[in-house]
Order: C-alpha cells, then structure tokens, then sequence
C-alpha cells in the first residue's frame, strides 16, 4: 500500500468506524503489537491497523500507559512483558525528557527499548521525535550552537546512530510528518494540556501509515521495477513529465520499462525528443499487440520478478496513477500523483512506493556507528539499566497531604480519567463533605516531582475506617508517576493513616477492568505481600480482594 500523501484530503472519522467495524468481526488474527509513547498514543491505533491492510490479519495492539516507556521495558512483570509481542513501537517526545539532557534520556529510552525487544524476540520500530513545537528564544535561537533546535537535532542523530542497521530495528521519522504537514496543523497544545495528546489526528494518521508501511516492507511488500504505459497518448503534451519521472527512477536504481500498443509508437516518439536521455535510463521497451497484463508479466518473468513486483505508471486525464498490487493478495491499490507534473517525482517519492528497509550490518555502516566492537566487528550492546537505577536515578519525591476545597476539580478529574492504576470500582464525584471529614474518613493528594520535573498532583488515596479495618476507597496514581516507586510511598501513608485510626487490618477491593492490571499486580505482589508498613517500620496486615458486584465505593461525609 503506498503511503497517504499529505495534501490529499482523507476521511479520518470513516477510517476510524471502518476500524471500529473490524473490531467486532471477531478476536485478532494479525501480529500482536505494543505501543509505548511518552504521551496518550490510542490515537494511532486505528490508522496503524487500517493501514496494515486486512491481508495482514487485524493487529492485536496493545497500548502502554503514556510516559511509562522505560519502565514497561525494564520490569519483568510489566504489561508489555506480558504481552507476547511481535512488535514495539517507542516513540518518546524530546519535551517530556530533561531539559538539557535530551541526547541523554533519549538514548536510555533506545537502550531499554532495544534491549527488550530483543529479549521479547520483537521487532523494534523506535519513532524519532520531532523537533519541539514552539522554541522562546524565537529567532535567536537559530544563532546558538546550543539552541534548543541544535539540541534536539543533536538528540535526534544520537539515536539513529545508536539503532540504526540494527537486525530486527527499524526506524520512522516523526519529523518528516511534521513537516509535511505544517507546525499549525500537526501540533495540539491544548489537548496535550488536557489529556496528554499533543498532536491532532493528521499526525497520527500518517505515523500509524508510516509504521504500517515498515511493517509491510519487512515482508517484501515493495516494488523491485516501473512500468509505464503509454497506451491512449496522442501528443507531446500527454508526455510532459515523464522524462522527470524516468531520471528520478534511474536515480532511485528502480529497473524502469515503456510499454504499449503499436499506436503508442507517436508518443514514444515525442518522449524521446523531448529528453533524449530517456533510453538510456530503461532497461527495456516494447510496443505490441499483446495486452498490457501480458506484457507486464512477460517483463516480469524475464526480470526475474513476479507481476505483484512491477508498479503501473499511466496517465490519465492530466493525472499520473501508479497502481500496485500487494504482496499479499487482495485488489490493486492506486495513488494519485496529481495534475502537476512537475511535482510528480516528489509525490513518487513521498508515496513510497519503491521504498526499500535496509540490509543490516551492510559493510562500513556498523563501524561508522562508532562504539565498542567486539571480535566479529559488532558493536558491543550497551550496559543493561536495572529498573532500581532507573529509578533510583530520578530522585523522585512524593508528599501528601490532607485534600482541601480547591482540590476537588483535580480529585474528580483524577478519577474519572485514571484508567491503568486505579481499583477499578466505580466511584461517584468527590464532595465537600469528604473533603472536612475527620476522624473516621481521610482523603489525601499526594505530589510528585522528580529530576525530570514537576508532575504536580498526582496521587489520590480515600480511606475510611469500618469497625477494625481501614477500607481503601480509593487508590489512583497518574500515569507519569507509575513505576517510580510512588506506590510503595502511598501504601506507607495508606498504613501511616490506618494506624492513627486505629485500626488493626487494611482492606481493599479491586474490579479488573483490563487497564489496571498495574494496580491490581502491585496489590498482589511481593511488595504488597499482604502487609502493609508505615514509616515509622509498623506492620499491618493487608487484605486485598476481587470485587464481583457493582456496588460502587462512596466517598462522602
């Protein structure tokens, strides 16, 4: 399938329903696929899977908590982990790394990813970031060898250098979609502010088509030659930018043929004589009564190649149409290169059709790459980073705090949308009675921060004394500050809390909804281990238990 080309009008919503159709036809039967962004990344689901084409199976995707990258690589017992993977997507935003730092934090993110992928026995797809959106210094920062923009191109070339010709890793380029499209149309601060998405739908339309295309690309799904048909051209005018055409495919190295019928003959003619250049850029030409199918699959087969292998350049009405056939079975599928025929080679090129991956350890190209090799000429794989380094490395700091008036907004707001670390039980709006209840009823915000900044609100924690017990209503962590050892921190002050009531066991109730299986593992799990401890090293014991009815937990006064 060529790729979408950017100036082309597209219907996203009925791309989008034309997903939503797929997904009740049944379970997957396509490659299980992972994606792990710094940012809310669903958006590229839809036009990931309807860009890989049905031919390929529907795609089983799953989808990372955002801004958890190195975290779902490093932990063991991780969503991702778990998943049983054929591909990781990562694609980490420069502006949620340090600043100062981005060559840095980007190439952890490369490591972890690389060398998870490789333990999961995945394809690694890593998606270079874009440049920043908006820069202060304005003008002035085109002047500093230091510039953000230097910064970010610096990073960017980092991490190509460290995956590139990589067996098993592909690259795709954020950037190139950014520019294609315009600063103003591919940008959302707004949303990203509101839900963490920082990009509008063009965006991820076409990085789920450019994720897609490497994808298909790994099974042969290119094109090895061009075909161009001169049937139906009846003067010079209707071969106007072809010659450009041709010299560009010379240039790619694609095998490029003239085909038609004896009436073609004219126009071949006025071909010639308006670049005489041609011939000598084709590796054949031939002009018969045969039909166009039969020529196609003669030159194939004498090329080498099969009919599926040839890509079909005609002209129709001012248009130029480039018509391929998938590797996997299914119709013909078309790009329209437009009336401009000046233009022509550029769209060829942007619709990456004859596109080709990379032979990895091609000679020179590994020892360009610079670092350590070892005796075979490899280089050598960096250091493993442990998931305690990471996040000893982050100096992350947690503070709570009873919940006041002002709050409520964050609090609801914390609920409603927390999806991966939550319990799972329906809980109805916060009130201003919860808030000034004492005694028996506790609701608590805790903030994080850590060296990467400041992540502001991002823990809630609602208890509520019953007879002996401390019941947990509510327990919900942000998904920036998951796997940083916040939830060690909350349960402390879940227990610090529970012993100043009084009481003598902690008990929480979970409903797993698919999403939240961080919370209900870390519940579950050896740090858990059906304790709870306070600071002050006190033990109290844990009950945790499946919820099966649809009583939602209440947090009032």
């Amino acid at each position: 399938m060529p790729l979408p080309l950017t100036d082309v009008p597209v219907d996203l919503r009925a791309l989008r329903a034309a997903h939503q159709e797929t997904e009740r036809t049944g379970p997957p039967d396509g490659p299980r696929i992972g994606i792990m962004a710094s940012y809310t990344a669903d958006s590229v689901v839809p036009y990931l899977a309807t860009a890989l084409g049905g031919a390929y199976g529907r795609p089983d995707v799953h989808v990372a908590p955002y801004n958890q990258i190195v975290q779902e690589c490093l932990d063991p017992d991780s969503g991702s982990a778990r998943a049983d993977l054929d591909v990781v997507v990562v694609a980490q935003r420069l502006e949620e790394l340090e600043d100062g730092a981005w060559t840095a934090g980007l190439l952890a993110v490369a490591d972890a990813a690389r060398e998870a992928a490789a333990r999961w026995g995945a394809t690694l797809v890593a998606v270079l970031p874009g440049l920043p959106a908006a820069d202060p210094l304005g003008v002035a920062d085109d002047c500093w060898s230091d510039g953000r923009t230097a910064a970010a191109a610096a990073a960017r070339e980092a991490m190509r250098t460290a995956l590139a010709d990589r067996p098993n890793v592909h690259l795709v380029d954020l950037e190139a979609v950014l520019r294609s499209l315009g600063a103003a149309k591919a940008h959302h601060p707004a949303l990203y502010q509101f839900a963490k998405v920082p990009y509008r739908e063009e965006v991820f339309h076409h990085l789920g088509a450019r994720i897609a295309h490497v994808l298909r690309l790994r099974t042969g799904d290119t094109r090895h030659a061009a075909a161009l048909d001169l049937r139906g051209l009846a003067d010079a005018d209707d071969v106007d930018g072809f010659g450009g055409v041709l010299r560009w495919l010379s240039a790619a190295g694609v095998p490029s043929y003239v085909l038609g019928g004896r009436d073609a003959v004219p126009a071949w003619r006025d071909l010639i004589t308006s670049d005489p250049s041609v011939p000598a850029r084709l590796s054949d030409w031939s002009f018969d009564d045969r039909d166009l199918d039969t020529q196609v699959r003669d030159l194939a087969a004498a090329a080498g190649l099969t009919a599926r292998d040839v890509a079909l350049l005609q002209r129709r009405e001012d248009h130029l149409l480039v018509t391929v056939r998938t590797a996997h079975g299914g119709p013909a599928e078309s790009v329209d290169l437009g009336a401009d025929a000046a233009a022509w080679p550029s769209r060829l090129a942007a619709a990456g059709v004859f596109d080709r991956l990379p032979v990895p350890g091609a000679p020179g190209r590994a020892a360009a790459r610079g670092g350590p090799l070892d005796g075979d000429g490899v280089p050598e794989p960096a250091a493993g980073l442990s998931l305690a380094s990471f996040v000893a490395g982050l100096g992350v700091q947690a503070d709570f705090r009873a919940a006041r008036d002002g709050d409520l907004p964050k609090i609801n707001d914390m609920l409603v949308a927390s999806k991966e670390f939550t319990l799972g039980v329906p809980v109805p709006p916060v009130t201003a009675g919860a808030v000034r209840a004492g005694g028996d009823r506790v609701l608590l915000l805790g903030s994080v921060r850590d060296r990467l900044g400041d992540l502001g609100p991002s823990v809630v924690l609602s208890l509520a004394r019953q007879g002996s017990d401390c019941v947990v209503e509510a327990f919900v962590i942000s998904c920036p500050a998951m796997g940083k050892g916040v939830e060690t921190r909350a349960m402390r002050e879940i227990a610090a809390h529970a012993r100043a009531m009084g009481a003598d066991r902690i008990v929480t109730a979970y409903r797993d909804t698919g999403r939240n299986r961080a919370a209900i593992d870390f519940l579950r799990s050896p740090t858990a281990g059906g304790t709870a401890e306070t600071p002050d090293g006190a033990v109290l014991e844990l009950l945790v238990r499946a919820e099966t009815t649809d009583t939602g937990a209440v947090i009032t006064s």
